[in-house]
């Protein structure tokens, strides 16, 4: 049963993640509304650097919804949410892993 536990922990973590990404996206939309601006223009410009229009058209459909800048940038504060989330898990790992060993 240990793999049990492991598993919901580890899908624990992600899930914490969606929502601390979509949180900080908020109070950067609210707090920062210049910079997450750049950010979205920044992530559009990615997009069509990465998608030119030579694609055909159901092709073109489905990789502009994934390369969408909302989502570039939604992408991008989860990312740095899951830094976050490890990092501060790394101590309490080393604490229990400490505990077991006595």
């Amino acid at each position: 049963m240990p793999g049990v536990g492991r598993f919901f922990l580890s899908l624990g973590s992600v899930l914490l993640s969606l929502v601390l990404g979509a949180a900080a996206l908020a109070l950067a939309l609210f707090f920062f509304p210049d910079t997450t601006l750049q950010l979205h223009r920044w992530a559009r410009s990615m997009g069509e650097m990465v998608l030119p229009a030579s694609w055909p058209p159901h092709h073109e459909r489905v990789l502009r919804a994934v390369a969408d800048e909302r989502l570039i940038v939604y992408m991008g504060f989860v990312l740095v949410a899951r830094i976050v989330v490890a990092l501060a898990g790394l101590p309490v790992s080393r604490w229990i892993e400490a505990r077991k060993r006595r």
